[in-house]
């Protein structure tokens, strides 16, 4: 088998990319990387006073706490939470793959639940007319 000779170029760049990945990898270990549900001191300021929407279900968590839902924490805290838009399975988590989840009442907090599955995929602009501002917190294979 002929062996080819690489050129000094090629060899160069071969490594400094071995040398910036592992710069990238000692790195991404040695810093954390903080969901906003983490660092609730930098958006709570934001929403004093505005009219929110937050689209959650039952992954929608906050890591440093008892499991505490993260609209729970929200009104909590005095944040004007005025409805919550909700995937498949609920917002509270309650229903089963496949199962149709329909517009409610969260019977802990008294908000609406709007679903969004279904036919509803997406909020419609009546749908989120009142509102000033739309949190999205939903979890997805472990990435927030």
């Amino acid at each position: 088998m002929k062996q080819t000779k690489l050129s000094p170029f090629i060899y160069f760049l071969n490594i400094a990319i071995l040398i910036l990945g592992n710069s990238l990898a000692t790195r991404a270990q040695e810093s954390s990387l903080l969901t906003g549900a983490e660092r609730p001191e930098l958006y709570l300021k934001l929403l004093e006073g505005k009219k929110v929407g937050i689209v959650a279900n039952q992954t929608s968590i906050l890591p440093q706490s008892d499991n505490t839902h993260v609209v729970d924490y929200l009104l909590s805290r005095g944040v004007q939470v005025e409805k919550v838009f909700v995937p498949e399975h609920g917002f509270r988590g309650n229903a089963d793959a496949g199962e149709k989840v329909d517009n409610t009442v969260d019977s802990k907090t008294g908000l609406p639940i709007i679903s969004l599955y279904g036919n509803n995929k997406k909020p419609t602009p009546a749908q989120i007319q009142d509102l000033d501002i739309l949190i999205f917190d939903l979890q997805d294979v472990g990435i927030r």
